[in-house]
């Protein structure tokens, strides 16, 4: 029964019976001392060949080589052409990396204005997202000495506000800055700012937007932007101001230094 009664069987628990040695069970070319997967054969498409295993999905996205355009770079999975088994590190081909845009499924305007977001923008609109604020042309009022939001503007203002954050949804966290001139005292000053502050926030997150986003912190007459000299200079220490401290999770920046908050030009009654 020995078709092979000069050549020891190898017993290897491949074709035993006939008594014949099988040094590469699987044909492939890999001889099975040298074969990880003895009983199956490599496919032979430049990727780990030596080992004698084949590789259905070489870079183990999940999208088999059959149907991956790049069978050797990982798809990026983040919902822009994902079947297509290739990374697209900048999906809206505006030349800034997705990591870096705020707007990766759409192309930058390049008009010379906050080209560096990565957002097509308008100019004139009352609210801009930069890398580092949402900025806002206009005031958002309060009452006087008071945390209450006053005045039609405001809340058209503050709903544009959170219009773009639900927007947004990369800007996983923004910090809602108060501050207030230097009228009074700096405990009280620090107590209004926090309560404004913290007004602003509640406003938001009735406007739908989530609170897990949305921190609020008073910062008193600490930071002005200008000298508290004059009405007018007060008017502009007066103000609320949008930081962004996280973009998909990842932090921005370190905090905003006092020459840095400069962006927004609100103001209030004190």
């Amino acid at each position: 029964d020995d078709r092979c009664p000069l050549d020891p069987e190898d017993k290897d628990g491949f074709q035993d019976a006939d008594g014949c040695p099988d040094p590469d069970n699987d044909k492939d070319g890999v001889l099975d001392a040298d074969d990880r997967c003895p009983l199956d054969p490599e496919d032979k498409d430049s990727f780990q060949d030596e080992d004698g295993c084949p590789d259905p999905d070489n870079d183990q996205d999940g999208i088999l080589d059959v149907d991956d355009r790049c069978p050797l770079e990982p798809e990026d999975k983040d919902g822009f052409e994902d079947e297509d088994g290739c990374p697209d590190p900048d999906n809206d081909n505006d030349q800034i990396l997705d990591v870096d845009d705020l707007c990766p499924n759409r192309p930058e305007t390049k008009n010379d204005f906050e080209d560096e977001d990565g957002c097509p923008d308008d100019p004139k609109a009352k609210v801009h997202v930069t890398k580092k604020y949402i900025t806002i042309r206009g005031k958002v009022n309060f009452a006087t000495a008071k945390a209450k939001l006053r005045g039609k503007k405001t809340f058209e203002l503050l709903d544009e506000v959170a219009r773009v954050l639900n927007e947004y949804p990369q800007i996983t966290k923004l910090r809602i800055e108060g501050h207030t001139d230097s009228r009074g005292s700096a405990k009280s000053n620090l107590a209004l700012s926090d309560r404004r502050a913290a007004s602003v926030r509640t406003y938001l997150i009735g406007k739908g937007v989530d609170p897990n986003r949305l921190v609020a912190k008073g910062y008193g007459e600490e930071r002005p932007k200008v000298p508290n000299k004059g009405r007018k200079n007060m008017a502009i220490n007066r103000r609320t101001e949008f930081f962004i401290l996280e973009i998909n999770g990842r932090p921005v920046a370190p905090d905003a230094k006092v020459e840095d908050t400069k962006r927004s030009d609100q103001g209030d009654s004190k």
